[in-house]
């Protein structure tokens, strides 16, 4: 079940909320992802001239990858196309928190003061410290940090190899989640969980999954747990799968929350990725701290969770388990408390 759903249209008359401004952000995250796809094939015109000089065909394919001036020694072969693909990586994240500044500075919101994005600069660290002095300040803000690699996603069209992960504070407000993929834009707080649809409307879910029925064989993993492969097939995960824990976020967003995977564990990560936690929580999801005993994670322990991390002394959140149903879970959670005690008990005995 879904309603659709308006967040205000950024007018005097109209400001955005909370919900309005994460909105924004992942739709117009979105579009431009479509937007460099499609610069990068939609190929020749048939009225333009045929180029039949190999070098004139290799500088085409370098300006559909790349807007940026490049000097005229640009090496040949193998090198040139390293190049070319050095600048067109370098550009994206810039371009894409570009258009959501822009995008956001036509809104005005409920705020009543212009919203900082953050996103183009600084590593990690600095971009939390940027975060935390905002949101104590009482400014609005929005967070966008990229999960895997948008270099890989480009090249390869996998949609696992990078996510968005969108974070937006609002003076007295609950915080905002969203992510965003290849096909999707989901986001959430505490209280709500939306979608973008094929037709560009967000429409409100009426918190369960999308995807009734989940295919009950399989689980998907970091490769950093591949010695729990074992005991999982032994409680019925007869299709295991493991990804690259750079691209756990990605891949459990389109596994998990888009398709029929009925369970995953999401190893820990920097809070400015985080924004799957809140989002599955409020999407069907039963969310779970993986490690002993971990608890249930409700939305609202989970933005506090976010918030707290955001702000404190540890900007990192502990592993998860994303599961379809709170039964598969607390399954995985046994599995993961045996084997855990299993192990403890290995370094004992030596």
């Amino acid at each position: 079940m879904s309603t659709t759903w308006t967040f205000g249209n950024g007018s005097e008359e109209s400001p955005l909320n909370a919900a309005g401004i994460a909105a924004v952000t992942a739709q117009t995250l979105l579009d431009e992802i479509r937007e460099i796809r499609r610069e990068m094939t939609e190929g020749q015109d048939v009225d333009e001239p045929v180029l039949d000089d190999p070098d004139d065909m290799a500088e085409r394919v370098r300006e559909i990858l790349s807007t940026a001036e490049h000097p005229p020694s640009r090496p040949g072969g193998r090198a040139g196309q390293e190049f070319a693909w050095d600048q067109f990586a370098a550009q994206l994240l810039p371009r894409l928190v570009g258009k959501v500044e822009a995008a956001l500075a036509r809104c005005t919101n409920t705020g009543g003061m212009p919203v900082t994005v953050i996103g183009a600069k600084g590593d990690l660290s600095e971009r939390t410290r940027m975060f935390a002095e905002l949101i104590l300040s009482k400014r609005p803000c929005v967070s966008i940090s990229v999960t895997g690699c948008l270099r890989r996603l480009f090249a390869t069209g996998n949609p696992t190899a990078a996510s968005l992960s969108i974070l937006v504070h609002l003076p007295d407000t609950p915080l905002h989640a969203a992510t965003v993929t290849k096909h999707s834009a989901l986001m959430s707080n505490c209280s709500y969980a939306h979608r973008l649809t094929e037709r560009g409307e967000w429409v409100q879910m009426a918190g369960e999954p999308l995807i009734p029925d989940p295919e009950p064989g399989y689980v998907l993993l970091p490769n950093s747990l591949e010695h729990m492969e074992e005991a999982l097939r032994r409680a019925g995960y007869t299709k295991v799968q493991f990804v690259d824990a750079a691209e756990i976020t990605p891949a459990v967003i389109e596994a998990v929350l888009e398709h029929a995977v009925p369970a995953a564990i999401h190893c820990s990560g920097h809070v400015l990725n985080s924004a799957v936690a809140l989002v599955a929580s409020r999407h069907g999801m039963a969310v779970r701290l993986y490690g002993p005993n971990g608890k249930a994670l409700e939305p609202w322990a989970a933005s506090k969770m976010i918030c707290n991390a955001v702000t404190g002394d540890q900007p990192f959140l502990e592993g998860l388990i994303i599961a379809r149903d709170p039964m598969a879970a607390m399954r995985i959670g046994r599995i993961v408390n045996d084997e855990l005690g299993r192990e403890d008990s290995e370094e004992e005995d030596l």
